[in-house]
């Protein structure tokens, strides 16, 4: 599969593309709203002159933005419009669903661009070459016809596109067997962390998060832990800070909370039967490579293997979304760079190593 990159975009500031990203969905907006009153109240030419200044304005956008792949898609759907306020292209509600079709597909593309600084070339060339033909027919008898063909191919490319994301997605997930007490004591645990999560202030998502990249980063090690005790460490790692909530405004209460909160989780997670690996992931994550971690200073190969898994989620995952999850500003880069960072001090370098291969994945399928 090929690709095609625009580094002028790429280059520019966030807050530009983002800008961007915001004009287009409002003149995609428009340009629905103006088919959906043809294909309801009937056709009008004020009504596609309204949908060529909405086109218009769309690819003059993308055009100073650098663009240019898609510049050309755009201005060739603006030229069939054209042709339709000249009088010599007959409006039809195929062309009508392709105008919407393609500007969809050109919106994802955007996004691909924005997202990982590359965009499938095939989808791109594949509405050029189908709009360069319904623009070139001399016979307009026979648009409405290559429109439904373009049509065809486009939903063709849809349905193939979600089947390779599907794949993509179902990669990521590492199915975890559970026995049935086990799995009574992870839908505690769950509600347990979702309530906390909330007191806390932080996303509802988190724990699930964390868990999805506790259980990746554990299938890239040469030898993984059990992934049932790194679920229930997931969920409850968390339990001790609940003692903050009780601390108020006083900052030498909450620092003493946040030392000892390894310990009360675990301890918390110990009042259920058969979490033992679990109950020391928890007690241990806050531990460190080079002995400078706490609650008891461990070094090396004392921390488990599940700890260090844990640990590394939690930060990543924290860096990234933040505490309330609602932003998503922070760069999955720099926080692999942070993450790495820590290696032979917070983390063993093999580890890392696992982190890495995890984190690969997943930047891998969401460029898809």
């Amino acid at each position: 599969m090929s690709h095609f990159a625009c580094k002028e975009f790429s280059a520019l500031e966030k807050e530009i593309k983002d800008d961007l990203l915001e004009c287009y969905t409002e003149a995609q907006q428009e340009i629905e709203s103006i088919i959906n009153s043809i294909e309801s109240d009937g056709f009008s030419f004020d009504k596609l002159d309204q949908l060529f200044r909405s086109l218009h304005s769309m690819k003059g956008n993308c055009s100073v933005c650098f663009l240019d792949p898609l510049v050309g898609v755009l201005h060739k759907l603006e030229e069939i419009v054209d042709g339709m306020r000249g009088g010599y292209i007959k409006y039809h509600p195929h062309l009508g669903d392709l105008i919407n079709v393609v500007i969809e597909q050109v919106y994802s593309l955007l996004q691909q661009i924005y997202q990982s600084h590359v965009a499938e070339s095939d989808i791109r060339d594949l509405l050029q070459v189908g709009l360069d033909a319904i623009y070139a027919e001399e016979d307009d008898s026979k648009r409405p016809e290559l429109a439904e063909v373009l049509l065809g191919k486009c939903n063709q490319a849809i349905e193939e596109e979600k089947s390779d994301t599907d794949a993509d997605a179902a990669s990521l997930i590492v199915k975890v067997e559970f026995t049935d007490a086990q799995q009574e004591d992870i839908r505690l645990f769950i509600d347990f962390s979702q309530k906390l999560n909330r007191l806390l202030g932080y996303s509802s998502e988190r724990s699930e998060r964390i868990l999805k990249l506790c259980q990746l980063i554990n299938a890239e090690c040469s030898k993984s832990v059990d992934p049932a005790q790194l679920s229930a460490a997931a969920y409850m790692h968390n339990m001790g800070m609940a003692l903050i909530l009780n601390c108020k405004d006083n900052e030498k209460l909450k620092a003493k909370a946040e030392q000892n909160h390894p310990m009360v989780g675990a301890k918390l997670l110990s009042k259920h039967e058969g979490w033992e690996d679990a109950v020391e992931m928890v007690q241990s994550h806050k531990e460190r490579f080079d002995g400078t971690g706490f609650p008891e200073g461990l070094v090396g190969s004392l921390i488990p293997q599940g700890a260090f898994i844990l640990s590394m989620a939690v930060m990543f995952i924290d860096i990234v979304w933040g505490k309330s999850g609602s932003d998503y500003n922070k760069s999955a880069m720099r926080a692999v760079q942070m993450v790495n960072f820590e290696s032979g001090k917070g983390f063993p370098p093999h580890m890392i190593e696992s982190f890495n291969g995890a984190i690969r994945k997943v930047l891998v399928a969401k460029s898809k």
